[in-house]
């Protein structure tokens, strides 16, 4: 029987909202997959509210007693630790659409609940060089900020915001339809409802890559305009001044690969990697002139210790170290 407050539709809703997560958490969750599923919550305002009682009821589940395990751990706890290790697709997808549908189930109890919003409030997040931050937001939204990173975010009622100035993260953003999740970074504004991806915003240069979900891109100054869809596997670029943006296939693997000690690049210049070592230690690196900054450099390094790392650079690149009493100057040779 119906309770008084709930709506005869509510349970297939529930039902909707089930498949689609169970749909999106898979491994073959595809670009295109997440489009459909935008549409699909656009179509409603029932849509919407199914899916954010499902999913919070989904979060809520990581702060409580389990019952339900999968090879002996939590299957929740066993998601997040994926999801901050960058570790994908280990979990079944069947064992997604039995929670899900579990979780379902227990909708009707739910309707009627509403969503508290945070209080508005600012709060600014600083890394120095050589060290990293782990940052859980009030509304479930974890960030990994890389090293020499600022940002500020700003929980309101009807939108999340977050100020970037010169700084990288990984992003895995609470699903919220009614409070989107927007990005300032340089002249470009970064709307996203749901998602993973990483961006970095050095100097005048922006790079979005996503790895879950679909992200959209606008000019700050044009908010009305069509938006560049950056959607999995993909990466834009975009240069702050310049009315283009590149976008291109990528590898979110070696994108997000900082978050694992580890730095990859493909026929990238030099001048680039000194830039990350000087973020990633204590000790700036730079190169000795034009001539060396412009070598392209492919490789992986680990970033376990500073002069491990210059080791490496040294026998993969062909470039002489100088350490000085304030810097490290790396020479063509």
């Amino acid at each position: 029987m119906l309770r008084t407050d709930e709506h005869p539709d509510d349970g297939q809703m529930a039902e909707e909202a089930a498949r689609w997560f169970a749909r999106l958490q898979g491994e073959a969750a595809t670009g295109e997959d997440w489009l459909a599923f935008e549409r699909w919550l656009q179509a409603s305002p029932a849509h919407a509210r199914a899916y954010e009682r499902l999913e919070s009821l989904w979060v809520d589940l990581e702060y409580a007693p389990l019952t339900r395990e999968l090879g002996g751990r939590p299957l929740v706890a066993a998601r997040r630790r994926q999801v901050r290790s960058g570790v994908r697709g280990r979990i079944p997808r069947g064992a997604w659409w039995g929670a899900g549908a579990a979780i379902a189930a227990g909708l009707a109890v739910a309707v009627g609940v509403g969503i508290q919003s945070p209080g508005v409030a600012s709060q600014t997040y600083e890394t120095p060089a050589g060290k990293t931050r782990d940052i859980t937001l009030a509304d479930g939204t974890h960030i990994r900020l890389n090293a020499a990173s600022k940002i500020t975010v700003r929980l309101e009622r009807d939108a999340r915001r977050v100020e970037m100035a010169d700084a990288e993260a990984v992003f895995d953003v609470a699903h919220d339809a009614r409070r989107p999740f927007l990005i300032g970074v340089g002249d470009r504004q970064v709307r996203v409802v749901g998602t993973e991806f990483n961006l970095r915003h050095r100097a005048d240069l922006m790079d979005l890559t996503v790895r879950r979900g679909v992200v959209e891109v606008r000019p700050a100054d044009s908010l009305q305009s069509a938006p560049t869809r950056v959607t999995v596997g993909q990466e834009l670029t975009h240069t702050a001044g310049q009315p283009a943006q590149l976008l291109k296939v990528a590898d979110p693997d070696a994108t997000f690969a900082w978050t694992n000690g580890q730095l990859i690049y493909h026929d990238q210049p030099l001048s680039e990697v000194a830039a990350d070592l000087s973020r990633r230690f204590a000790t700036p690196v730079r190169a000795a002139d034009a001539r060396t900054a412009a070598l392209r450099f492919s490789g992986v390094l680990v970033t376990d210790n500073e002069a491990d790392v210059l080791r490496r650079l040294a026998a993969y690149a062909p470039v002489r170290v100088e350490r000085t009493s304030t810097e490290i100057v790396l020479h063509h040779r």
